[in-house]
């Protein structure tokens, strides 16, 4: 896409790759926040007033350790709600491996806009009325998990939603103990963020979740994260990922056993 300017270069250190064996995609949110901060800078717009509302990445093909990596960042739409379109290129073989829509507000972005040929958000049935919700994650935003603003970053908060998944997952035995002995693992290929008024270092957040879908070898989880001090919304995340074989790094059928615990899940209360 050309056009689209250069944001961050990078590569990936063993300390940024989760248990299944890739780049941690809260460590992607911490690029695209960097990525972000500086195209403001670069067009003449202060970063530290801009909001993000909402954000969709799709994650098309894995980043693995000592991949080097670079971020391409443009202006998709104008006016006083931009959107800016990033997407993760791998240096080595040129492929695009995650695009990102990032909605903003607070600041006008004005000029010419580019072509995304990325994907576009997709309208997902909410949760069941009737699927069971669980409480997946409390902590305390600590200081080191402040971005630039002196809120929790991006990274802070996509880290915390994906430790409330691996509560959801163990529910119905995709335990620790089953993935690391089955060599399976959950690999996202897509998030839909949404988000309200983010907490700050001292406030506690709750988080709740539930398993919204359930294919084959995929699975939709929901999560809402909550200012457990003032109640206010945080964020809500759609995330979609398959059950992966870690060997193979295809997606692989969800065993039958365990496609049963996630349907009473689904079901919910009897």
């Amino acid at each position: 896409m050309s056009g689209y300017s250069q944001t961050f270069l990078g590569d990936i250190w063993p300390w940024e790759v989760d248990s299944t064996e890739h780049f941690t995609v809260s460590r992607y949110y911490q690029k695209f926040q960097s990525a972000s901060w500086r195209y403001l800078h670069q067009h003449g717009v202060d970063p530290a007033g801009a909001r993000t509302t909402a954000a969709l990445t799709l994650y098309k093909s894995e980043l693995r350790v000592r991949d080097v990596f670079r971020v391409e960042t443009g202006l998709v739409e104008a006016g006083n709600r931009p959107v800016l379109g990033h997407r993760v290129v791998n240096v080595d073989n040129g492929a695009v491996c995650t695009e990102m829509l990032q909605y903003l507000e607070g600041v006008t972005l004005d000029g010419p806009t580019l072509p995304w040929d990325g994907g576009t958000w997709e309208t997902r049935p909410a949760p069941d009325p009737d699927t069971r919700w669980m409480r997946s994650a409390m902590t305390v935003v600590r200081m080191d998990e402040a971005d630039w603003n002196g809120a929790m970053s991006f990274e802070c908060l996509i880290q915390n939603f994906s430790s409330a998944n691996t509560q959801v997952m163990a529910t119905f035995g995709l335990t620790p103990d089953y993935l690391t002995r089955e060599r399976v693992g959950l690999s996202t290929f897509e998030f839909q963020l949404e988000v309200g008024t983010l907490a700050r270092p001292g406030d506690p957040i709750d988080i709740d979740s539930c398993l919204a879908h359930l294919g084959g070898s995929s699975m939709r989880f929901c999560h809402r994260m909550t200012n457990a001090r003032t109640g206010e919304h945080i964020a809500d995340l759609s995330q979609f990922g398959v059950h992966l074989d870690l060997d193979a790094r295809r997606p692989s059928r969800i065993p039958d056993h365990l496609r049963e615990r996630a349907r009473n899940i689904l079901a919910g209360p009897d």
